[in-house]
């Protein structure tokens, strides 16, 4: 699907002990707002379906795309933390250095980014 143009969308949660639990898998012909809406429906839908109770999420761990934060708050219509996914944010910064001619900025944006890192596997060691 993915060669073919379609981005398919994991759908997990995290646990305490901060693992993955993959419990859906997207498609869109694009990432708009009503599709990630529509993928959040979808998952309170079943969550009726099965008699269990609407889920109410206290976070959202998602890249900055405004589409996912758009299509969460429409659904989830409260108050919750959004949080930068790390790996989307290293490869961004990983991309940013490597364009970098000056070797200088690029070895002190690696050292930024490692004390970066280490704050925030400090926090995370909180929950």
């Amino acid at each position: 699907m993915v060669w073919q143009g379609y981005p398919v969308l994991a759908v997990e949660t995290t646990d305490l002990n901060k693992a993955f639990h993959p419990f859906g898998l997207a498609m869109c012909s694009n990432k708009k707002t009503s599709d990630f809406q529509f993928i959040f429906n979808s998952i309170q839908s079943g969550m009726r379906k099965i008699g269990n109770d609407l889920l109410k999420q206290v976070a959202l761990v998602a890249d900055v795309a405004g589409s996912i934060k758009n299509g969460f708050s429409k659904v989830f219509d409260y108050e919750y933390d959004q949080i930068m996914c790390w790996s989307h944010m290293k490869r961004k910064d990983d991309n940013r250095v490597s364009q970098l001619d000056n070797k200088a900025a690029a070895q002190e944006m690696e050292n930024k980014k490692q004390t970066e890192k280490l704050i925030d596997n400090r926090f995370l060691d909180l929950f």
